[in-house]
Formats: C-alpha cells, structure tokens, sequence
C-alpha cells in the first residue's frame, strides 16, 4: 500500500528559496507547510508565490493551478505535472 508522507522534506530545493523570497520564511518546510504556518502567506503574496514559481520553474500556471496551491506539497505536484 503507498502511503504519501506529508512531513517529507520538498524535492525542489528552489521552493526553500522562493519562500524565503517572498515570504522571508527561513523555517524547514514539508509538504504540508501550509498559510497557516507561514504568517506573510496572504493573498497578495500568493500572487508573488505564483509569479515567483512560474520564473523559477519556467512555466505557465492556469488560474484552477493556482487556487489549487494550498501547501508545499500542491507546488510539487503541480511542477512534477509539468515535468520539471
């Protein structure tokens, strides 16, 4: 049976910096990490969040892609979907 560790370190390094970028959040994050742990993560800086990934990663997202981030885990899957 798989079972999806959500306390998991994030396979894209870059995400680490993109939170510290936007959000000057240094803490270790997981999958889960969440705007409930991180206290700049609102709504305008969700758009910087979603700017910064589309730069960093070279990718496009819809608009369903980016209400869809809710965690650290939801930017991974996204990127894994675009196979970066």
């Amino acid at each position: 049976m798989d079972v999806e560790i959500t306390a998991r370190v994030p396979s894209y390094p870059e995400i680490a910096v993109i939170f510290d970028d936007v959000f000057q959040y240094t803490e270790p994050l997981t999958a889960s990490t969440s705007p409930s742990d991180v206290d700049r993560w609102d709504s305008l800086q969700h758009i910087a969040l979603v700017q910064a990934i589309e730069t960093t990663f070279g990718i496009k997202l819809s608009m369903d892609e980016m209400m869809e981030i809710q965690s650290v885990g939801d930017i991974e899957r996204i990127l894994r979907r675009y196979g970066v």
